[in-house]
């Protein structure tokens, strides 16, 4: 009942709130305000749009949303940051013409002229999202004031439709943050490596989802794999290790100098792009991978548990995902495979999604969308 009541004092402010902002400012068509997760990172699809809006019209006003901005790094000197939760914030929400989020926001209003597009953050997901991860907020709800979302296959398609129940505009131009996939990255390659400070030659990358427990996901021996792949490609090898943020990672992980601790880095597709070889389970970040064309793997030895649970969109076991139930048999597959079969696997699990529209142009398109409504 508290919550309830909460919820509806929250949403009574942020209706007066966007009234009087509306009297008291003008709405500046040159202003684009951006949040990703809710405020806590620079990065994941608004990222994109934002350097590439700085790029195509370096005079417009870019405004981003945080929890803790002092806190955020690689911000840009040419946008501006505003604390998330403030009244300040408010007042840059409602005067930006254009406002882009990627994780769904609950808001009650928006002003007479304003466009909202999201662009979610998992395009080929895996688990429900009918509601947030917590329970508290139906998608559903935070869709309903969205005018355009992003699309980049006839699956996200689905997901909308059946979970968030959009009805508005949907624009099929691929998922901004992999934009990079398709150009020379070899320069950001480079930084990526510096900055997580990797002197192997092959990186393999292990980011599990978050399940709800902070434990998270069984220890693997990555020591004894990492030695593996040595002796058989003759070459060095590191592992990153992306977790939660609410999940520690292993103490035994830390005593191996290849093994790095990458949950930290704000942007995952630096990783992927870094990568050699994936190993997750139930995150969009495969769906991304596979663009690539390089071996990917699923370790999900809870799967009854979490289809039980969370719940899947599709059946992994009837899908050409790649996956083990055991440390021992991720070992071995991963030890067994070839370049072209991963080539063609990335193929099948494109195929699998339906009419992936990934070109490397997401970015562009979506500023030529906002452009046209300025």
């Amino acid at each position: 009942m508290k919550a309830m009541l909460k919820s509806h004092l929250k949403s009574l402010a942020l209706r007066i709130v966007c009234g009087a902002v509306s009297v008291v400012f003008p709405l500046k068509k040159k202003k684009v305000f951006f949040k990703s997760y809710h405020g806590l990172r620079y990065a994941c699809n608004p990222r994109f749009i934002s350097e590439k809006l700085h790029e195509l019209v370096p005079d417009y006003d870019i405004v981003w949303s945080f929890k803790n901005p002092q806190k955020i790094d690689d911000f840009p000197g040419y946008a501006r940051s505003v604390k998330a939760g403030s009244l300040s914030e408010c007042v840059e929400m409602f005067t930006a013409k254009i406002c882009i989020f990627n994780a769904g926001i609950v808001l009650p209003c928006k002003r007479k002229g304003q466009s909202f597009l999201d662009t979610w953050h998992g395009d080929r997901a895996f688990k429900r999202v009918d509601e947030s991860a917590d329970g508290k907020v139906s998608l559903a709800d935070a869709y309903r004031i969205m005018d355009v979302v992003l699309s980049g296959s006839d699956y996200a398609d689905k997901v909308y439709h059946d979970a968030m129940k959009f009805k508005g505009e949907i624009m099929h131009c691929g998922t901004p943050r992999n934009d990079m996939f398709f150009c020379d990255s070899s320069a950001r390659l480079e930084n990526v490596r510096k900055k997580l400070n990797i002197g192997a030659d092959c990186v393999l990358t292990f980011a599990p989802t978050f399940r709800g427990v902070c434990d998270g996901v069984a220890e693997l021996n990555f020591p004894v794999l990492l030695d593996q792949l040595e002796a058989k490609t003759g070459k060095t090898w590191c592992a990153l290790i992306r977790q939660h943020y609410k999940v520690k990672v292993s103490d035994n992980w830390n005593r191996d100098r290849r093994i790095i601790n990458a949950s930290s880095y704000p942007e995952m597709q630096d990783i992927l792009l870094a990568s050699d070889i994936v190993i997750s389970d139930y995150s969009s970040l495969v769906g991304d991978y596979v663009l690539l064309n390089r071996p990917v793997f699923l370790y999900v030895p809870d799967l009854e548990e979490y289809k039980s649970g969370r719940g899947l969109y599709f059946d992994i076991e009837k899908s050409p995902f790649w996956y083990a139930r055991s440390e021992a048999e991720l070992f071995k597959k991963i030890l067994n495979v070839d370049a072209e079969s991963a080539r063609k696997n990335c193929r099948d699990i494109l195929d699998f999604y339906g009419h992936v529209c990934e070109k490397g142009n997401a970015s562009e398109q979506v500023c030529q969308w906002i452009l046209g409504r300025s």
